[in-house]
């Protein structure tokens, strides 16, 4: 039981630590973006919607890697900041590859938004692959 109750306090710590990150890069991500993704969800834009999804899906496989394989927080945070850098920066390298990314999003193209979410999960599983112990 002892056993049990200290593996909580670990689960808590990061699940915290996963969260908090998980908001940071949120947040860098958004911030990256031309439009307002949150005003463009709140719209109904689908296409908005999805690409951000894929975003958070791509970097939730970063952090539930880091998580597996870090042998403390220290390790995960430093992680989970490559990850955010990898993610930022491919989406970035994207939006230079297809310069309409964003009009088209905007427009409710939904290719768009599935080329976006594509991206943004290809980079999360192998960035994630790429953390070796």
């Amino acid at each position: 039981m002892m056993h049990f109750l200290a593996s909580i306090g670990a689960f808590l710590a990061y699940l915290a630590a996963s969260v908090a990150l998980m908001g940071v890069f949120v947040l860098s991500y958004m911030s990256t973006t031309p439009h307002d993704e949150k005003e463009q969800i709140r719209k109904g834009n689908a296409a908005a919607a999805l690409g951000l999804a894929g975003a958070l899906v791509g970097y939730a496989m970063v952090l539930s890697r880091a998580v597996s394989y870090s042998e403390n927080l220290l390790e995960v945070f430093l992680w989970g900041l490559i990850g955010l850098v990898v993610q930022v920066a491919g989406h970035v390298v994207l939006a230079r590859l297809m310069p309409r990314l964003y009009v088209s999003i905007e427009e409710g193209d939904m290719a768009a938004g599935i080329m976006k979410a594509a991206v943004a999960i290809t980079l999360g599983l192998l960035n994630a692959a790429s953390m070796t112990p």
